[in-house]
């Protein structure tokens, strides 16, 4: 029976992965306006939800688009919170650029798309080469041309996969 888990059909798995969700959401929403006073903070909460359950839906139909999807918006919701309660919210995009690369990094990994760790690897790269821009570390030039190293060498890979 491959359509189920534990005599469970895949299906309800994930209707109940939805009304979970959806009931943590509606929770932790009223608690960010009540409790926490964060008005922005609804928004990541639906970004955690909704890709909690997509990579639900992604380990149990095996669907590489929900994998990345959702992985990048459980991360872009975890990084926000993470830097809001480090106090470090302007180095958030950083942390966005970041989100895209482990979301490309796991697509990679268990779908095996050798694409994706090129582009995980550059996305990488690329939030490390903007850190060091924020903080003053390299000037606007040396940043540019690091930015067009690393896009050229994402497209010729990309040209030449073999």
């Amino acid at each position: 029976m491959r359509g189920r888990i534990l005599t469970i059909k895949k299906t309800t798995i994930l209707k109940l992965s939805f009304v979970l969700n959806l009931i943590l959401f509606a929770i932790m929403t009223v608690l960010s306006f009540v409790v926490i006073k964060d008005n922005d903070l609804w928004f990541f909460m639906f970004c955690i939800f909704v890709g909690l359950h997509l990579i639900i839906r992604s380990g149990l139909f095996k669907f590489d688009s929900s994998c990345y999807f959702g992985s990048l918006l459980f991360m872009v919701g975890i990084f926000y919170i993470y830097c809001q309660g480090l106090n470090i919210i302007n180095f958030f995009p950083v942390f966005l650029i970041l989100a895209f690369s482990i979301s490309s990094f796991l697509t990679a990994f268990f779908y095996k798309q050798n694409f994706h760790y090129y582009l995980s690897f550059s996305l990488y790269f690329l939030s490390a080469d903007l850190l060091f821009f924020m903080i003053n570390f390299i000037s606007l030039w040396f940043f540019l041309a690091i930015l067009g190293v690393i896009v050229l060498l994402l497209v010729g890979r990309y040209l030449y996969n073999e």
